[in-house]
Formats: C-alpha cells, structure tokens, sequence
C-alpha cells in the first residue's frame, strides 16, 4: 500500500511531471523492460499472500490500475480526496482483492 500511496503523493504533488512520466505512449521495449523490472515484486507478492505467479501478476496489474486512475483523476482535477479518503479506497480495494483469491 505504500507504494501507491507514494504514487498518489506525488501524482498530487508533482502532477506535471507525472503527466509525462505516466500518462504518455510507451515502446515494448519500455513495457518489456517494466516487465523485467517487475519480477522482485511479483515475487514479494508471491511470497507474502502465497499466490501463484499469474495471481500475483494479476493481483499487481489490478492494483496499479487502481493506483494510477487515482492518481490521474487527482491529476486531472477530476477528483480531489485527501489522504484519508485515498487510504480508505485503496485499503477497500486491496481487501476486496485478497478476499476473492486476487484477480482471475
């Protein structure tokens, strides 16, 4: 939770910058090199929720889908939550994901 947590803080703070780090086309070479870059925390998950590795995968992938729109409706104006309730939606969100097993 503290990563997105942290990639929320600065989508809030630095939403220029964020904008271009994260709302722009990216290369398979930028998404594959993600992709490796990924491994150590697929692994933590893995290890920490006893998942299997797609589980694990899948369960990252919802997150950060969760995480970024956040953040880019804070970015966009679209929404403007304050800490605790971006801390209350997101905890929901991780709940509801390791209460159905993770995302299928």
């Amino acid at each position: 939770m503290a990563s997105g947590m942290g990639c929320i803080t600065f989508a809030k703070t630095e939403p220029h910058l964020f904008s271009m780090l994260f709302m722009c086309d990216q290369s398979r070479d930028q998404r594959e090199r993600m992709e490796r870059q990924l491994q150590p925390i697929i692994e933590l998950i893995e290890r920490q929720l006893g998942m299997s590795v797609d589980t694990a995968t899948a369960f990252h992938m919802h997150m950060w889908i969760h995480v970024h729109g956040i953040a880019s409706m804070i970015v966009t104006h679209y929404l403007d939550w304050d800490e605790q309730h971006i801390v209350h939606a997101f905890s929901a969100s991780i709940a509801n994901q390791q209460g159905s097993g993770g995302v299928q």
